[in-house]
């Protein structure tokens, strides 16, 4: 008896180590956010990014238990947007703060740093919330982590979205 007790645990461990390998990033497939056509949630390679966003300022990357993590450095003057990608390429986090990358592009071209505040509801993707920290935060779709939009007088200044690991 001790011993299918034994085995029956070992073929459930085999059976969740892979779950659970995938689930650190927060999302297991590709969400409808996206920064210009990349997807939080999506895998992609360091060859397809650069297809999209082009070649960046800085690249940096290490291999942890998980996999791969990257990092996508695109700087513009004394600004730099930051897009991170882990697990082997599932990207799940950005810091964006000039008006190159746009949020959301299917709702009416999305959200770039530079639009009013008032433009995230006018393209229908739901009510901000202010909080308290003075921050605009967009929850959208039943996901925990929402996109956060920092603003100097209704103008956005800076985007982000960082998943919970």
């Amino acid at each position: 008896m001790k011993t299918i007790v034994q085995k029956l645990l070992f073929y459930i461990a085999l059976i969740l180590l892979p779950y659970y390998g995938y689930s650190q990033s927060g999302y297991t497939q590709a969400t409808d956010m996206d920064v210009d056509s990349v997807y939080i949630g999506g895998t992609y390679t360091q060859t397809q990014v650069q297809e999209e966003w082009g070649a960046p300022t800085k690249y940096r990357s290490n291999t942890s238990e998980f996999g791969l993590n990257e990092e996508y450095t695109y700087a513009q003057d004394q600004l730099i947007n930051l897009f991170r990608f882990s697990d082997n390429g599932i990207f799940v986090s950005f810091h964006i703060r000039t008006s190159n990358f746009a949020v959301y592009t299917a709702f009416s071209g999305g959200i770039k740093v530079g639009d009013n505040i008032s433009r995230i509801q006018a393209i229908g993707l739901g009510t901000p919330v202010l909080e308290s920290d003075g921050k605009y935060y967009l929850y959208r779709n039943n996901y925990d982590d929402p996109l956060v939009f920092e603003h100097s007088n209704g103008v956005i200044t800076e985007i982000s979205f960082v998943s919970a690991i």
